[in-house]
Formats: C-alpha cells, structure tokens, sequence
C-alpha cells in the first residue's frame, strides 16, 4: 500500500517521512530543561510537624529556612532539642534547616543534601525524590534508618 498525503501543492510526504516528523515533534517537546526541572523545588512547604519552610537557591545548591513555626511541637519556638547546648536558646524562625542538595539531572531527585529536625535535634541525610504542583516526597535517612514523608506546597 502506498500511503501519500498532499498537505501543501508540490509537497507530498510519504508514511515514514510523517512518522519521522511526529517522532522529532514528540522528542523536542518531551525534553525539559535540567535547569527548569531542579528549580521545581524553590518555594514554601509545609512539613508535616507544622513548619513551614523556603527552599532557595544559592551557588548551584538548595537550602531551606523555617518561615513559620505554626503549632510545631506544642508551640515550640526555641531550638530546644540542638545537641549543642549552647544553640538550645536560639529561635527556630529563620533557622536554616536544609543544605547542600544538589540536583542530580540523571535520577531527576536532589540529593546529597542533609535537613535539621528541631523536634529531636537530629540532623538526617535528605533526598528529594519526586516534586509536583502541590506535593514533594522526601526521604530523609540515618544509618540503616529512612522515611519518607510528603510536604505540602503553600
């Protein structure tokens, strides 16, 4: 069968060339910018303790503050819980609590990051795994030890 279709006078493509043709328009448009994709994780989340927090970028790597404290831990406000004592009086707004991810553009994750948890003044390896319009999943891990949990994006 011999398949020809005239889409302009003087033009005729046959069934490979139009097969051709979608194969390349499905490819330009399937690929996204690595730098666009790492982006994805800039904004405010609310963790599932009640912080709120920022991530933000500098130097090519990713960071996260708390913004807002909500009802975090029966209205805890210190960072009462930090292994160094002398740090226990500082407040937890504006505190940095996640750094160093990285966005690795072959697994589409952020990884080699660690985050803060206030809560019980551990500091616990961080993973990205996934990120949408309304929800990231993250992993956080020590040891032999992992979670994932979902944050929440404001």
């Amino acid at each position: 069968m011999n398949f020809k279709l005239k889409l302009r006078k003087n033009m005729t493509y046959t069934k490979p060339n139009i097969i051709l043709i979608i194969f390349l328009l499905f490819t330009c448009t399937s690929f996204k910018d690595p730098v666009i994709k790492a982006d994805e994780i800039i904004g405010n989340w609310l963790l599932p303790d009640n912080l709120e927090i920022e991530i933000f970028k500098k130097n090519n790597k990713y960071y996260g503050k708390i913004t807002e404290v909500y009802g975090f831990k029966d209205g805890q406000e210190k960072d009462i819980h930090n292994p160094d004592q002398s740090r226990r009086n500082d407040d937890l707004m504006g505190k940095i609590i996640i750094s160093d991810l990285q966005y690795d553009s072959e697994t589409e994750q952020w990884i080699n990051g660690s985050i803060y948890a206030p809560q019980k003044g551990l500091t616990l390896n961080l993973t990205i795994l996934t990120v949408n319009k309304k929800n990231l999943e993250a992993r956080g891990s020590k040891l032999f030890f992992s979670k994932k949990i979902i944050w929440k994006r404001i």
